[in-house]
């Protein structure tokens, strides 16, 4: 009896034994000889040759992952030996084109890539798509040209797991969003961000209801916003800054109830701000300086909703009308980015004196101190452009 348990913790603790299977091997030995391994800064049990196995505890190569042995029921019929789950090389000077790498196709168990933060280059070859049960794909900060595949849209099609990061930031990436990648139900990170992709952003990303981040910033983006924006009822994250975006914001924006940062600044936005932005409880970022929006902001009277906001910035756009009193329910605001067309406040409180034209400058205090600035009495009131600007500009004294 003894023997046999003992033949069992044997069995249980034995390294695998079984070849990895051919096809992940020959994807292996080609992404070596595209990236330059031999120069990768760690290396260690890669045989370019392909005389070991990776699959083996004994002959571990570094950053791949395997399970051996493979599932039939998964792998299909031709299951004989193990599969590559993971491969984890990040920050490992991966230098090469990744166009000719059509053999991660064979990779079909790949549960987790991370080839981020090295210098890879060309375009992302469609055979991506064929990957059937990954969970993780990163590749941010490399040097990725041409366009996202459509066919990105198709991992996972036939498989079991659903793929909740894809993350291309910091790329040289180009064309359009595919709009294919709204068939990625289960994602919860999309980072396109600081590439130069063009187009718009495709409406049919809003059926990805599970996002929490989603980051578009510096591009080449235009068009307006999805119409249908409030979709995405996890979101936490919304960057689309730095862009050529136009129209309005949506009114259905208040359906993010969850969002802690809203940022599209420096982009071509225009129209009114939206009550419904006041139902963004959450929020702990509002901003869309650097745009065309010509709302008057004392009609923002939601903003006072917005308890948790700590930085607000509606600079450098072509807004009209005095900050709003709501302001003063903003407790947890440190940073007031607004033109000196909206401060009354301030120019009640100093009355009839000249105040520094600093630009774009932290007026925190016009929120800390709006009940008793508001209460000051203030007859002949100058206006803004004489308040704020020097002497020599509001010709009160001829400039030298």
């Amino acid at each position: 009896m003894a023997l046999h348990r003992l033949a069992f913790v044997v069995l249980l603790f034995a390294p695998a034994v079984g070849r990895i299977r051919t096809p992940d091997l020959d994807a292996l030995l080609e992404l070596f000889k595209f990236m330059g391994g031999m120069h990768w800064d760690r290396n260690e049990g890669w045989d370019p040759e392909g005389q070991t196995d990776p699959c083996n505890f004994d002959e571990h190569w570094f950053g791949v992952g395997c399970i051996d042995p493979c599932d039939i029921y998964r792998d299909g019929p031709d299951c004989k030996a193990g599969r590559v789950t993971a491969l984890t090389l990040r920050k490992n000077n991966l230098t090469g084109s990744i166009t000719n790498w059509t053999s991660v196709k064979h990779l079909a168990n790949l549960t987790w890539l991370d080839m981020s933060m090295n210098r890879i280059s060309g375009t992302l070859p469609a055979e991506f798509g064929y990957i059937q049960n990954i969970v993780h794909l990163n590749m941010r900060e490399n040097k990725l040209q041409g366009q996202i595949p459509p066919e990105m849209g198709d991992i996972n099609s036939n498989g079991y797991e659903q793929l909740t990061e894809f993350n291309f930031a910091r790329n040289n990436l180009e064309g359009t969003i595919p709009s294919t990648l709204a068939k990625l139900t289960d994602l919860m990170m999309l980072d396109v961000s600081h590439n130069k992709i063009t187009g718009s952003i495709p409406n049919e990303l809003t059926n990805l209801t599970k996002l929490q981040v989603l980051y578009l910033q510096s591009n080449n983006l235009d068009g307006e916003m999805p119409v249908d924006i409030g979709n995405l009822k996890e979101l936490r994250f919304l960057n689309g800054s730095t862009n050529n975006i136009s129209g309005s914001i949506p009114a259905s924006i208040g359906g993010l109830r969850d969002l802690q940062e809203l940022n599209f600044f420096e982009n071509r936005i225009t129209g009114e701000i939206p009550l419904s932005l006041g139902d963004l409880w959450n929020l702990r970022s509002l901003r869309f300086h650097d745009n065309e929006i010509t709302a008057n902001i004392s009609r923002f009277t939601t903003l006072g909703n917005l308890g948790r906001l700590v930085t607000l910035d509606f600079y450098n756009n072509k807004m009209v009308g005095d900050v709003p009193a709501s302001i003063q329910n903003l407790t947890s605001l440190q940073y007031l980015y607004l033109q000196n067309e909206h401060y009354l406040p301030l120019r009640k409180k100093y009355c009839r004196q000249r105040l520094p034209n600093n630009g774009k400058y932290n007026y925190r205090i016009v929120r800390d101190e709006y009940v008793q600035m508001m209460a000051m009495h203030c007859e002949d009131m100058h206006d803004t452009r004489f308040t704020f600007n020097s002497l020599q500009q509001s010709n009160v004294y001829p400039s030298e």
